[in-house]
């Protein structure tokens, strides 16, 4: 049982490593080729649900890579930790990243999503003062994952650890696998 949990500790970190660097490439990436789509709301859907794929394949990859069974709290425990190291990679290089090697993309990438925000919601027919203000509110809350002070980075993990978490507990309520209480047994054909 200890080899189980020792090749899970080391599977999961290997994974989360591999989930951190995809999730960084795909954001590196979309910021330099595809920059205006870091203001679309489709694309935050469609990265949102690009992640819980690659979730979803890591998960049933640290199963396999444990022997195929394992109980909620081993699949808590792996998930968990996966998803921990991953965060904690993405949060860290996305930090210096938008910190030291574009100290600008604040204001290049607010100024798509003010625009693409503000075409939704007259779309929508809502009141130019009504506009104005959610933007504003949504790119206020935006400066703190692209310009966050040193608390505002802290306070952004610990809520990544939550989400983390609570995202984990659904994984692991839906990915584990106990092993069968009783081996089966082939009927002899005669």
């Amino acid at each position: 049982m200890e080899s189980t949990l020792e090749n899970l500790n080391k599977s999961a970190v290997t994974n989360g490593l591999v989930v951190g660097v995809l999730s960084i490439v795909i954001g590196v990436v979309t910021y330099y080729v595809f920059p205006s789509l870091l203001g679309s709301m489709a694309f935050g859907i469609a990265s949102l649900l690009i992640s819980m794929l690659i979730y979803i394949f890591f998960t049933i990859d640290l199963r396999k890579k444990i022997g195929g069974f394992w109980t909620f709290r081993e699949a808590l425990r792996g998930i968990f930790l996966m998803a921990f190291v991953a965060g904690l990679l993405y949060s860290v290089v996305n930090y210096v990243f938008y910190k030291f090697i574009e100290p600008d993309a604040f204001d290049k990438i607010a100024s798509y999503m003010e625009s693409g925000m503000t075409q939704t919601l007259e779309n929508m027919g809502m009141d130019q003062e009504k506009i104005d203000e959610a933007v504003s509110k949504q790119i206020g809350g935006v400066r703190a994952q692209y310009q966050p002070t040193v608390g505002q980075f802290f306070k952004n993990i610990g809520i990544s650890v939550i989400v983390q978490f609570v995202m984990s507990l659904i994984f692991a309520a839906i990915f584990k696998k106990e092993k069968p209480v009783f081996a089966a047994i082939e009927e002899e054909e005669q």
